[in-house]
């Protein structure tokens, strides 16, 4: 019974209009005149930007000199308008300049309000992978954006790469 239901099923779609035939289509990375006529740009637009318009944002550490950033905490940087910091005891923090792919950083201290007494640094040292960071925000000179929207700042070769939160 089943095999008779399974034979009419198969007849009855062998009657049927057959499909059309998927339209053939040339990849315009094959034709050299796809460029000039517009064709990649239609099919494979440019990625963002490579320089960032700015770095202000709330971030979280993704990457440290080209490895993945893995640990069982995470850090949150926060970049404004001229300053980058992030939660640590030690006080440490930076004030930047940046224009197109250009970045400039100089420690400064983390503490910025007139309170008396200020407090005064804790002596824990930072963990590995943190003080990786610290040294690559210290020696930063470049910055560019990810092909995945982040940005990765450079220099003295050491990087972070960073993603918005």
């Amino acid at each position: 019974m089943r095999a008779l239901a399974l034979l009419t099923c198969a007849g009855l779609a062998a009657c049927g209009p057959a499909l059309p035939e998927p339209e053939e289509r040339e990849h315009p990375m094959s034709d050299p005149r796809a460029a000039v006529e517009g064709r990649i740009i239609e099919e494979f637009p440019e990625p963002a930007d490579p320089w960032p318009e700015t770095v202000q944002g709330e971030w979280r550490l993704a990457g440290i000199d080209g490895e993945p950033f893995e640990a069982d905490y995470g850090v949150a940087i926060s970049i404004g308008q001229d300053r980058i910091e992030f939660d640590n005891c030690q006080q440490i923090a930076w004030n930047y300049t940046h224009e197109a792919d250009k970045i400039t950083t100089r420690r400064t201290p983390a503490i910025t309000i007139d309170i008396a007494p200020k407090p005064l640094p804790c002596a824990a040292p930072l963990p590995p992978q943190t003080a990786a960071m610290v040294t690559a925000i210290d020696t930063a000179s470049e910055v560019r954006r990810t092909p995945e929207n982040g940005i990765r700042i450079s220099g003295g070769s050491h990087s972070v790469t960073l993603f918005s939160q």
